[in-house]
């Protein structure tokens, strides 16, 4: 994706180098091997003077051979669970998936409504994606990355987001600074992207939505697959009931002899209905004439009340903007809630992947 201008009020965060790094390169083998990890939101923050954290969430751990991972939250705080950042910081709809196999490694992380507060500093975004992806090209390893932020705002005022890499904005009175789209290509083959990372003076450091993707390559690599066995998203549509915005999280696809994915939902309509998806029970194409369409069903929990779900979710190019969809329904079986409309992404993306 495109990283494009921001929309309305959102949060800036800074990338401190050292706080999430790459995993090591895998050295050239016998066969093509990878790395990669994606991790929505990883943070230390200053509490009344003491660094609390880090408080990870959303970490597909290390990928260090081929295999996907996928790990979801539906917001933060959690109900019920231990709030160590007394508030500083929120946010909904974290996402992060890693691919890897064939010849490719392929991360993506992001994560919506996020705010931190902390030493006087405001940041906050509507939504931020970062993707990250290592390739074989005729045995040498490529990559490429990209970050997307919606809404960037530090200190009540809106961040022009210019597309560059690692761009800085510096705090005032020397307390810290916030990187945007902050990029580590120190090693061939070896790329990290974070959409956002703060760093605030006395011991506050947040990373939001960091992608890495590794490579090693053979001198002949497997050619790329022509059936893709994974998708993963995360993004945010209009096209709900009450016209509002709905941001989501999904992943689906078939892993070790069984069913593999995630989906989180919130509309942010007048009830601002939440979904957490508590298994995935089918995956596949059902449309042969969209070959890059997928199907998700799956167990949902739905405010709170045991349900089903059908996601229909289409990578429809790059960047997503408007090309992909994502399209929700809710009990389908005794007409619950769909959202309807075309499904276009307003932001975010929709990928297919191989293994």
């Amino acid at each position: 994706m495109k990283t494009y201008r921001s929309a309305k009020t959102v949060i800036a965060l800074v990338f401190l180098a050292g706080l999430l790094t790459p995993g090591p390169s895998v050295a050239l083998a016998e066969s093509t091997t990878f790395g990669g990890q994606a991790t929505a939101l990883r943070a230390t923050v200053a509490v009344a003077g003491i660094a609390v954290g880090p408080v990870l969430l959303a970490d597909t751990g290390p990928v260090d051979r081929g295999d996907a991972r996928d790990a979801t939250v539906l917001e933060y705080p959690i109900k019920g669970a231990p709030e160590p950042t007394n508030g500083a910081l929120t946010a909904e709809v974290f996402h992060a998936a890693v691919v890897a196999g064939g010849n490719t490694s392929s991360a993506e992380a992001s994560i919506a409504d996020f705010t931190l507060t902390a030493a006087g500093q405001s940041i906050g975004a509507d939504f931020l994606m970062a993707r990250a992806s290592a390739m074989c090209d005729g045995g040498s390893a490529t990559t490429t990355g990209s970050s997307e932020l919606a809404a960037l705002a530090v200190n009540n005022e809106k961040v022009v987001v210019t597309g560059a890499e690692n761009q800085t904005i510096l705090l005032p009175n020397g307390l810290g600074e916030v990187v945007i789209n902050e990029h580590n290509t120190a090693k061939k083959g070896d790329i990290t992207v974070n959409a956002l990372h703060v760093v605030i003076v006395g011991g506050t450091n947040v990373v939001v939505s960091s992608a890495h993707a590794a490579i090693a390559c053979v001198a002949a690599p497997p050619p790329p697959c022509t059936t893709p066995d994974f998708v993963t998203g995360g993004g945010w549509i209009t096209t709900t009931p009450s016209g509002s915005r709905a941001n989501f999280a999904v992943a689906g696809g078939w892993k070790n002899g069984q069913w593999w994915g995630h989906l989180t939902y919130i509309d942010h309509g007048s009830s601002k209905m939440k979904v957490k998806g508590t298994a995935v029970t089918r995956y596949g194409n059902v449309d042969n004439t969209l070959p890059t369409s997928r199907q998700i069903a799956g167990d949902a929990d739905i405010d709170g009340t045991p349900g089903t779900y059908l996601a229909d979710v289409m990578d429809g190019g790059e960047p997503g903007r408007d090309v992909d969809t994502f399209k929700l329904s809710l009990n389908p079986l005794t007409g619950g809630y769909t959202s309807g409309g075309d499904g276009k992404l307003k932001g975010g993306n929709i990928q297919l992947h191989c293994k």
